[in-house]
């Protein structure tokens, strides 16, 4: 699947099939604009923890904020804020979006140590893998290369609570209660071992949940008005609605309608 506006060039495509389990895809980003000024990268809040890595022959096109440089591999975790970064007009890049609880297992770190940061990818994978991503000649090989890395860490993956697995899965359709009592432990046991594997306590990663959801609906226009749209997602009224979508975004649900340079990956804000 591709995505183009006339600021950006964005691909998806599909992990190997032993892997969808832990990756939801690899994409690919690609600017390469007649000009010398900065680009702005509004992120939200995102249940998904991502791994990037600039297709610039090490050169790094991105950065946060004092213009400090993101790292040229880095590993995201799930992000419960809005970030702000900024990127240079030519840029490139492969990423990998992660179901909630993959870091946890491929990596064998605490997820809730990864939450709202950037750690350098030097300390996960060996230099030389990250150089031959960098070097690759096409998004495809690189691909390639990915599938070979995670496909080997597949021998080494941590082992999860099958009751947090669970819950991922059916935290969208099933109430907090009905599913601690099914897994016959406390509320406060649960959220140490969630925290632990997704990085997010069960209660935000709900809210989060409900969030994307809303973000997707009001993207593909699936509502009569955000009144209505406030009420359906269970929201207690729009004062509620507008409160915290601001929270993750700093946009308001009005505001946002009017961005038209929406990445498809989490939302992202892209702009000149």
């Amino acid at each position: 699947m591709a995505f183009e506006n006339h600021l950006a060039t964005h691909d998806i495509y599909q992990p190997h099939p032993a892997l969808r389990s832990y990756i939801r895809y690899y994409w690919s980003l690609g600017l390469n604009l007649p000009t010398n000024s900065m680009l702005s990268l509004q992120l939200m809040a995102d249940r998904f923890p991502r791994l990037i890595i600039q297709c610039l022959d090490g050169k790094n096109a991105l950065h946060g904020y004092h213009n400090q440089g993101i790292f040229p591999a880095s590993l995201k975790g799930v992000t419960s804020k809005p970030a702000l970064l900024q990127m240079e007009p030519k840029y490139s890049h492969i990423a990998v979006s992660f179901f909630p609880h993959a870091v946890k297992a491929f990596f064998g770190v605490d997820a809730q140590e990864t939450t709202d940061a950037v750690l350098d990818m030097n300390h996960f994978c060996p230099n030389e893998g990250i150089e031959q991503l960098i070097s690759a000649t096409s998004h495809q090989m690189r691909i390639k290369i990915l599938d070979a890395f995670f496909l080997k860490r597949l021998d080494f993956i941590k082992k999860l609570d099958k009751r947090v697995i669970d819950f991922l899965q059916l935290s969208s359709v099933t109430s907090y209660a009905k599913l601690l009592a099914k897994y016959k432990i406390s509320e406060r046991q649960f959220e140490r071992i969630f925290l632990q594997t997704v990085g997010f306590t069960p209660s935000f990663y709900k809210r989060v949940l409900r969030f994307e959801r809303t973000l997707y609906t009001i993207q593909q226009g699936q509502f009569e008005s955000l009144t209505d749209l406030a009420y359906e997602l269970g929201y207690s009224d729009q004062s509620h609605f507008n409160r915290e979508f601001k929270k993750f975004t700093t946009l308001t649900p009005k505001k946002l309608l009017s961005k038209t340079n929406l990445l498809e990956d989490s939302g992202s804000i892209l702009s000149e």
